[in-house]
């Protein structure tokens, strides 16, 4: 076998170790401590690709110049923002915080395309199914101990341990829990092992660390993916043996039956803070189903909207955007909306949205040609979907490295043709 570079062992392993560096990271801020350790290994995580990126041949391709277009053009956005808004040196470094996560996304799977023969060796989606490991230790860990946080403590809802946004953790527990279902699925169809079980317990935890987040998408979500898989298992046509398919039928049944008997309550009792929540909240909203829906963002949507069409500033910031800090700074809690749609428009302008929109309809266009449909297609279309709706995925650490591999993963199903990549005769 073929030696693989010990960059790519580099880069897998500071990948993998995202959730755990996060989980410190927000040990240290729920102690009061600020030490930088989530920013200090996301500078030497970005510093290092973009490193072996500069050292590796930079193949002609759409995918590379949107790549280099993306990142010079944000870039240039810093920089005018710092000028035109006359930002200080503290709101510059807490910015350049804000891109180096933001750019993740991009330059994670532009690392993987560089190296595409060698990850291609891997079983890339066992690193998805690594880093869901972490998470539901880390989360089920704590809890077990009775310890860690919870986002609303007086309600005692939303149980996230040592984890800092819970929102982003719930999007990468989505994540996680769909690879881990896909990857369930096909090891069901094949002669049965130690992976099957491993897979059903990983399954089993991040549907139960779902519950435990307890936001209204996470427990929507661990239920039809639930619901998926017990259908799935039932009506799929092909096992490696008739005692399989019997077993799994057997098993599917008494899953449904304890699901009835003991899996409602313990969800119930689990999320039972959060529905007191909302019964609250309906009340204070007078019934306003949009409000509770969206947990008051449509409302934060139009103050924040006020506020950008308002700025002193408005000719540039209009095209450039307002930046990050200088929306906290200026106003308070309408200075992030918690929908990255908006937060990215008000942040980087039409110009800097564009950029994104550019980048993303790429791999959307590269995803869905044929051939190049994938578990990963459906994992960025529902990304996409959180990213509109809920938010913190794309200015945080670690959702912003889940769909960098999202997007590596497309990369990986994609032919040279839907890259765009030139080849001799094209030259």
């Amino acid at each position: 076998m073929e030696k693989k570079p010990l960059n790519v062992y580099v880069f897998i392993i500071l990948t993998v170790i995202c959730p755990i560096v996060d989980m410190v990271n927000g040990f240290f801020l729920a102690s009061g401590s600020s030490v930088p350790v989530g920013i200090a290994y996301r500078f030497v995580y970005i510093l290092f690709i973009i490193g072996m990126i500069i050292f590796e041949k930079l193949p002609k391709s759409y995918f590379t110049y949107l790549t280099i277009f993306f990142i010079l053009g944000n870039v240039l956005l810093f920089l005018m923002q710092s000028v035109f808004l006359n930002n200080s040196l503290s709101w510059m470094i807490a910015d350049l915080s804000v891109f180096v996560k933001y750019f993740l996304w991009v330059l994670i799977p532009y690392y993987v395309y560089q190296r595409k023969a060698i990850f291609k060796t891997f079983r890339f989606e066992n690193i998805f199914i690594t880093l869901g490991t972490l998470l539901t230790i880390e989360l089920l860990i704590p809890y077990f101990l009775g310890v860690g946080r919870q986002t609303y403590a007086s309600a005692e809802a939303g149980y996230k341990g040592f984890f800092f946004e819970q929102n982003s953790i719930s999007f990468a527990f989505i994540i996680t829990l769909t690879m881990t279902t896909y990857v369930l699925i096909q090891a069901l169809q094949k002669k049965w092992g130690s992976k099957v079980l491993l897979l059903f317990l990983l399954f089993a935890g991040n549907v139960f660390c779902l519950f435990l987040l307890a936001t209204k998408t996470a427990v929507a979500y661990a239920v039809l993916t639930v619901i998926y898989l017990l259908i799935r298992m039932i009506f799929k046509k092909r096992y490696y043996s008739n005692i399989q398919r019997v077993f799994v039928w057997v098993f599917t049944a008494c899953a449904v039956v304890w699901i009835f008997l003991a899996g409602i309550p313990i969800a119930s009792e689990l999320i039972s803070g959060t529905v007191t929540r909302m019964e609250y909240f309906y009340k204070v909203y007078n019934g306003d189903l949009l409000s509770l829906l969206f947990s008051s963002r449509n409302v934060f949507l139009e103050g924040a909207k006020n506020l950008f069409l308002n700025d002193p500033h408005f000719s540039f910031t209009l095209f450039g955007g307002q930046g990050f800090e200088y929306r906290l700074q200026n106003f308070g809690r309408l200075g992030l909306v918690e929908m990255d749609f908006f937060d990215l428009l008000f942040g980087v302008g039409i110009f800097g949205t564009a950029l994104f929109i550019f980048m993303m309809v790429y791999f959307i266009a590269c995803s869905l040609k044929r051939g190049g449909k994938s578990i990963y297609t459906f994992m960025l279309i529902v990304t996409l979907i959180y990213i509109f709706f809920v938010g913190h995925i794309l200015f945080s650490a670690i959702a912003t490295t889940f769909l960098g591999l999202i997007c590596a993963g497309i990369v990986l199903t994609s032919d040279k043709k839907t890259m765009g990549e030139k080849t001799n005769t094209d030259a």
